[in-house]
């Protein structure tokens, strides 16, 4: 059913935390699939990555969601903070059909800290990506998907 991928460049200590998350999704059938885009990490994130069973692939974003084998691809930053309720709002989203942006929980720091772009993520049908171009990234995926309807 979907597609996580996290684009990562060491990221090891933001996985930690958001890999458990995506847990009890995997186990309800939602998550079947959980891919890592790397950009050459040097710290133990290839590791956590391994030991999770995470598939890492090394040649961008792009070429993460060519390879992503579900119908819909939720794209998250490694440091999103998922709400309690994320799994099942996804869930709505897929069954409206719609790509939609998943905010995660705002920090508790500025208001500046709050809207980082780093909490939000991406959900979108994998037919809906046309050709990406190799550089692709978490800014110009937004900026390509334009004003996005929130999951609510």
């Amino acid at each position: 059913m979907l597609s996580v991928i996290i684009p990562t460049f060491n990221s090891s200590t933001h996985l930690q935390e958001l890999l458990p998350v995506l847990v009890p999704a995997a186990v309800d059938g939602l998550v079947r699939e959980v891919m890592a885009a790397d950009e050459g990490s040097t710290d133990p994130t290839l590791m956590i990555c391994d030991d999770a069973g995470v598939e890492v692939v090394t040649d961008g974003i792009a070429q993460a969601m060519k390879r992503a084998r579900q119908d819909w691809i939720l794209l998250l930053p490694p440091d999103i903070r998922l709400t309690h309720d994320w799994a099942d709002r996804v869930a709505r989203g897929i069954k409206q059909g719609r790509s939609a942006g998943l905010k995660g929980q705002s920090d508790a720091g500025s208001l500046l800290d709050r809207l980082k772009p780093g909490s939000w993520g991406l959900l979108v049908r994998k037919s809906e990506l046309g050709n990406l171009a190799p550089g692709a990234d978490m800014a110009g995926l937004r900026r390509q998907f334009g004003r996005l309807a929130t999951l609510k």
